[in-house]
């Protein structure tokens, strides 16, 4: 399987995947269906960045085009979280005035009550919101952790027997570039996309590129973990792992040739993305206009 196949799974699950997010009610079939379909679009997508890394010829300039790419697809993003935010806080008011709002929780009951909800409750009212920024964003930072980890490979080499100073601060620094980068995303102003699971599945991408066996094993042992969230989603993700695994290594077109392929999949996020959000919004125009 070509890094070319790679990317149209890539487009396909995560057009589907959106699709649901944008025009579909939460909880119904159809829209947990194309969520679970849309899975497999997250580990893809974090192998195709590292690989990326090692292969651009350019690795500063890889980094900015993501950025420029993440901003440009924010504008339609955003939208989409705005618009969830205000279905959420209205389902999340009404079910508060049924359980006696402000005369039994005071002023500022709403947060209160809230607290008094199980976390399962809690999560039908807010955890489906997607997070404010795209997952665009994180990859970015993903690509800044890939650039600090290179040069602590390149600073250290290999792991060297006998040599337990050498390792010990190889192994030590490796740690303390996740740690940032983990803390970094999970503590960044504005919720990331995927901010714990793309910087694992990217790092562990790029660590063992060329220990397939061993980044099988990461990278499943990683999507199981995903069962917390859903056991769908987790089994879902597993699809993915093995598409990566059935990577052959070839580029699958002749870059010199198509320069565009790569421009096209640049472009495809962001496009598709104010495809979907203008189509959402002159339906909400049409059904306010016509009383449907």
């Amino acid at each position: 399987m070509s890094a070319l196949v790679l990317k149209l799974i890539l487009v396909v699950t995560m057009t589907l995947d959106h699709f649901a997010v944008v025009f579909l009610e939460r909880g119904t079939t159809l829209y947990n269906l194309l969520r679970v379909l849309g899975r497999p679009a997250m580990p893809i997508a974090c192998f195709l960045l590292a690989e990326g890394f090692v292969k651009t010829a350019s690795r500063k300039k890889y980094i900015l085009r993501m950025f420029v790419t993440a901003l440009i697809a924010e504008l339609f993003w955003f939208y989409l979280w705005t618009q969830q935010y205000g279905v959420a806080m209205d389902s999340l008011r009404e079910a508060y005035a049924k359980a006696g709002g402000t005369p039994v929780y005071g002023e500022d009951g709403l947060n209160i009550w809230f607290k008094t909800l199980s976390q399962a409750e809690q999560a039908a009212y807010t955890g489906w919101i997607i997070p404010m920024l795209n997952v665009l964003f994180t990859f970015t930072i993903c690509l800044l952790m890939l650039l600090a980890v290179k040069a602590i490979q390149d600073r250290f080499g290999e792991m060297l027997p006998k040599q337990f100073l050498h390792n010990l601060a190889h192994v030590g620094l490796l740690g303390g570039v996740i740690m940032v980068t983990l803390l970094v995303c999970m503590l960044f102003p504005l919720e990331l996309d995927y901010a714990i699971e793309a910087p694992m599945f990217v790092l562990l991408s790029y660590l063992f590129r060329n220990e397939k066996k061993t980044m099988g094993i990461m990278l499943v042992v990683l999507s199981l973990f995903m069962v917390t969230q859903s056991i769908p989603y987790a089994f879902a993700t597993l699809m993915g792992v093995l598409c990566i695994l059935a990577y052959n290594g070839e580029l699958g077109y002749d870059k010199a040739r198509n320069p565009i392929v790569r421009t096209l999949f640049y472009a495809y996020y962001p496009v598709h993305l104010g495809i979907l959000v203008e189509s959402r919004y002159f339906q909400d125009i049409y059904s306010n206009f016509f009383g449907k």
